[in-house]
């Protein structure tokens, strides 16, 4: 979206989807012609120096993290969802002290980003019981948005 706007006034004159359109408007609206000496001569008569300017919609940090899903980008979005937090606490839960709960996620996370959805196949590679898997991977998936896009299979 792009707006003619008044350079000192900062009146809106006119609004239109594209530049072009919106130069259109202002050449059909500003631009006189008359005849002088024979020949045609082009006077331009705005009431004031205009500017062209694009219009960025706001939106809301709900629907840009979105968007940012949609367009796959994901490092970025963990970027933003994360903030500054330790990535191994924030991305394979809250242990801390626990870091053979951090591995054993990160274990099931390469096995399904490798393509094993099938939680039976996961628990047995990882030695874990199918619910424990389940429930890893419903963690990650917080923090993963790609992993929802492949749901696991039981």
């Amino acid at each position: 979206m792009f707006r003619l706007i008044g350079n000192v006034s900062k009146k809106v004159y006119y609004e239109a989807e594209n530049a072009s359109d919106l130069n259109k408007w202002r050449l059909d609206n500003f631009l006189k012609g008359s005849q002088a000496d024979g020949h045609m001569v082009s006077q331009y008569d705005a009431p004031e120096a205009m500017v062209i300017v694009k219009v960025k919609t706001i939106k809301s940090k709900k629907e840009y993290l979105n968007d940012l899903l949609d367009q796959g980008k994901f490092e970025e979005y963990r970027k933003i969802t994360m903030e500054n937090s330790d990535r191994d606490i924030e991305v394979y839960g809250s242990g801390k002290d626990k870091p053979e709960l951090i591995n054993r996620r990160k274990k099931v996370e390469k096995l399904f980003r490798q393509g094993i959805t099938n939680t039976a196949e996961i628990a047995s590679r990882v030695q874990i019981a199918r619910s424990t898997v389940n429930f890893d991977l419903k963690t990650l998936r917080k923090t993963y948005p790609e992993l929802k896009q492949k749901r696991a299979r039981s």
